[in-house]
């Protein structure tokens, strides 16, 4: 329901301003990773670190993802905001991985982790 919640308030949000002459612009990030400024880690990150910390019930929402660091995320935003031409939704992801992807990727990049493969 929370990916259907979501879209609905984006298509009310892309209504609205249709219908009220406001150009308005919407952003669909998928899993954002990084560094964050909040006491606790945020949900998305927590799964995208769940290979390392074996946490298996985080392996699910990672069985097919996308991922994107937050830095290149707000690069987006900047981008969006400084071309006027720019309208309606942007999906801010260039790459579809599945669990097995992006832990072959941990295991490359950080060798020192003991990161499962199966």
């Amino acid at each position: 329901m929370y990916f259907v919640s979501k879209t609905l308030a984006e298509r009310a949000a892309l209504d609205f301003g249709e219908e009220n002459n406001l150009e308005v612009i919407t952003i669909v990030p998928p899993f954002i990773i990084g560094p964050f400024i909040m006491q606790n880690m945020p949900s998305s990150v927590h799964s995208a670190l769940s290979p390392i910390t074996r946490e298996e019930a985080h392996y699910a929402y990672l069985k097919q993802h996308c991922l994107i660091h937050v830095d290149d995320l707000c690069t987006a935003q900047i981008f969006l905001f400084e071309h006027p031409a720019a309208k309606g939704r942007y999906i801010c992801s260039s790459h579809d991985n599945t669990i097995f992807q992006l832990a072959e990727m941990m295991r490359e990049r950080y060798p020192e982790y003991d990161i499962p493969t199966e």
